[in-house]
């Protein structure tokens, strides 16, 4: 099973060639999966940038593009904050978001081998972007993504809560708590379980919310 498809390997290659495309970072599931922790895979590619006001023209340029290049999108979404496109090749399909993203960032958007164009986001942005999804709209994705960044041991749950509080100030441990509990809404074959690269049983995942969750709550009490 491969990390990414060749669609996005080709949309990751060719991205940096587009005019203003230094001001977007790839984020996310597919940059935390493809660049850190080869976990699983992704059906999206998320880019982000603080200015706002380039996101619809950079879309149109971007679209452009990718048709000389012989891609097939749609544009599913558009405002000038976020825009969704549909990209097609060779009967494959992906989701590309191009979004606004807090100007508060930890560290520097990074360069890879092989991509010299371009940028990745931070590993600690995106930690704490993850658990600030989590605390959102909890999918399931989420929690995979959570669990296995502190798999990895470069975070404690103290850091990443830590860092998920100075990206949002709004972000608060009881409501995280009460997020963890949604991971009982997800039935164990869900769709994200079937991407995964690396093995771990939904049980787990549950057992290792619930624990975490406890902690909180008696953390709260004390």
């Amino acid at each position: 099973m491969q990390l990414i498809s060749p669609v996005q390997e080709k949309i990751l290659q060719d991205f940096g060639k587009v005019k203003d495309s230094n001001q977007f970072y790839l984020t996310g599931g597919t940059a935390l999966a493809y660049f850190y922790l080869n976990h699983r895979q992704s059906n999206d590619l998320d880019f982000f940038t603080s200015a706002e006001e380039i996101i619809d023209p950079f879309s149109r340029q971007l679209e452009k593009h990718l048709a000389a290049q012989g891609f097939e999108s749609q544009r599913q979404r558009s405002f000038h904050f976020f825009v969704e496109l549909i990209v097609s090749l060779k009967g494959e399909t992906t989701l590309i978001h191009l979004a606004l993203d807090s100007a508060f960032r930890f560290e520097p958007a990074r360069i890879f081998p092989g991509y010299p164009d371009l940028k990745v986001d931070g590993l600690t942005d995106i930690a704490s972007n993850k658990l600030l999804a989590l605390f959102g709209r909890a999918a399931l994705r989420d929690f995979i993504d959570v669990y296995f960044l502190l798999q990895d041991r470069r975070f404690s749950r103290e850091q990443l809560a830590e860092a998920a509080r100075q990206k949002d100030p709004g972000f608060d441990l009881y409501w995280l708590g009460v997020a963890f509990e949604r991971i009982h809404t997800f039935p164990a074959d869900s769709p994200d379980m079937l991407l995964l690269l690396q093995p771990v049983k939904f049980k787990e995942l549950e057992n290792f919310f619930d624990k975490w969750r406890q902690e909180i709550a008696r953390e709260l009490k004390s």
